[in-house]
């Protein structure tokens, strides 16, 4: 098993009876006899340093993968009452009666505090987190009311629209550290309103994985209202709407306009046929992942990755975290434009930090650079939001070569954000979704040879989103999700939510 070295793990036989192996290469401790916990520290870095744990070096995944009794995979039950292996199934016995199955240590219950009163806590991150939703949920509500009046939107779609992103907050609520209850976004009139009035949405954020972040969607409605070929109307509304949800900063290290659900950077990509037809695509947007902290992130990109995004952009990311050398080739004249949400008067970011875990590699100005359209820096009405044209990033270059971006790159700083975090990644998700031409003239490089080969025809590591999905899973299990087999996700459509399997 990946990630698990044997020394590290602990002896189940040692654990639940003895163990008579002189060469056993598993740990044999006896200050974590007894518990039924599994450490967190070993549960989430696969190692632990503290010799005198009292907690076990054990899970259910590795309980099947080294210890399972051989017979539970071909008989109806282990026939030997005195085996010393795992077992998931309950033993029936003539003369001893039943055997339950072996206990599984499980992670510890995390600390979820219910917030009461926000007033009592004193944690500025945490009232900032919650200021974040409660202000990005008014105003896109009052945004998705005034398009469906003025016959911008379709009701229903408005309706979809907005339970996505109020169920994408609440999730992010239930699995913060303490938990947010849903009442503490809202007064308690719109509380009780809104949870009459979608049922659906307060059942499930803590049962179902949202699909995409809350700004992804709300950009996905901009774009359905305002049209994919108006790329200025797009992005001056977009930063409108930004502005209208600023949060004022709670402390030094908050996103750039305060609001956690807000990105740092939109991008759009288009094809420009200039061989045969000489036409040109739509535009297709994208923003950067917007959510709070290394987890969530980590949690977001993981359910992109395995639900969301098309599956060679999936592939893309993954290589790209694995496989430093590998990169997704995309035919000649896709076009990527990109830029950073700013905000007049606020400092810069300390050295170290990056919103969204991106750097602001803006350029000043338009000069010099090749514009697809004629989009210049944008700044709202009021003058105090702005969008300013920035180069992609070393994440970028890795994963998609060969795109032209405007501006071109003219030098690269080493980021530690983590690939798949970039607005890129959407926009060009949307343009293989919609272009199956695209898609199929895909290519990759791999390991320094261009392999001239359909992606499906080309042998990649196995196991890349299965890693995805193992993170996803320990993520969620450490921050107290009920992950259960499957992973279930919202479908604000109301039709059932479609199931994916873990492992």
């Amino acid at each position: 098993m990946q990630g698990y070295k044997l020394e590290n793990i602990d002896c189940f036989y040692f654990q639940y009876t003895c163990c008579n192996n002189g060469h056993c290469k598993f740990q044999h401790r006896t200050s974590c006899k007894g518990s039924l916990e599994t450490c967190l520290d070993w549960f989430r870095h696969r190692r632990c340093r503290n010799k005198k744990c009292p907690r076990m070096h054990l899970n259910h995944e590795v309980l099947l993968a080294y210890f399972l009794c051989t017979a539970e995979k071909t008989a109806i039950h282990c026939k030997q009452p005195n085996c010393p292996m795992y077992h998931e199934k309950a033993r029936q016995f003539i003369e001893c009666g039943s055997i339950s199955p072996n206990s599984v240590p499980t992670v510890p219950a995390v600390r979820r505090k219910k917030m009461v009163d926000i007033v009592k806590h004193e944690d500025l991150q945490l009232q900032n987190f919650i200021k974040s939703g409660n202000q990005f949920l008014k105003k896109v509500r009052s945004f998705f009311a005034n398009s469906v009046r003025e016959g911008k939107l379709p009701q229903v779609k408005a309706k979809a629209y907005f339970k996505e992103i109020l169920h994408t907050i609440l999730f992010f609520g239930s699995i913060n550290l303490p938990v947010i209850e849903p009442e503490s976004f809202f007064e308690r009139a719109e509380f009780e309103q809104l949870s009459t009035k979608y049922p659906d949405v307060f059942q499930k954020h803590n049962t179902h994985l949202p699909t995409r972040p809350p700004y992804t969607v709300l950009l996905d409605a901009v774009v359905e209202i305002t049209g994919a070929r108006n790329v200025d109307g797009v992005l001056k509304c977009l930063l409108g709407l930004s502005e209208q949800v600023v949060v004022e900063l709670t402390h030094a290290k908050s996103s750039k306009c305060g609001n956690v659900f807000v990105s740092t950077v939109i991008s759009y990509c288009y094809f420009l046929n200039l061989y045969i037809t000489n036409e040109k695509t739509d535009n297709y947007f994208g923003a950067s992942v917007s959510c709070k902290g290394r987890q969530h992130k980590e949690i977001m990109i993981d359910i992109l990755c395995c639900q969301t995004w098309h599956k060679d952009i999936c592939l893309a990311v993954c290589i790209g975290n694995w496989y430093k050398n590998q990169a997704l080739w995309f035919p000649a004249e896709v076009q990527s434009m990109a830029y950073n949400i700013t905000f007049n008067g606020e400092s810069s970011p300390d050295p170290g930090t990056a919103p969204d875990n991106q750097h602001d590699l803006t350029v000043g100005g338009s000069a010099g650079a090749q514009k697809p359209n004629s989009s210049e820096n944008i700044t709202s009405l009021s003058q105090r939001a702005s969008l300013i044209l920035r180069g992609p990033c070393e994440r970028c270059l890795e994963m998609f070569p060969n795109i032209s971006y405007h501006p071109s790159p003219e030098y690269h700083e080493h980021p530690y954000w983590e690939h798949g975090n970039c607005a890129e990644c959407e926009s060009l998700s949307q343009l293989l979704y919609a272009n199956q031409q695209i898609a199929t003239r895909l290519m990759f490089y791999v390991q320094r040879t261009l392999l001239l080969s359909p992606t499906e025809q080309i042998q990649l590591p196995d196991g890349l989103v299965h890693r995805k999905l193992r993170r996803l899973g320990d993520n969620l299990t450490s921050l107290g999700f009920n992950v259960g087999e499957h992973f279930s996700f919202y479908d604000p459509s109301g039709i059932e939510s479609t199931a994916l399997v873990r492992f």
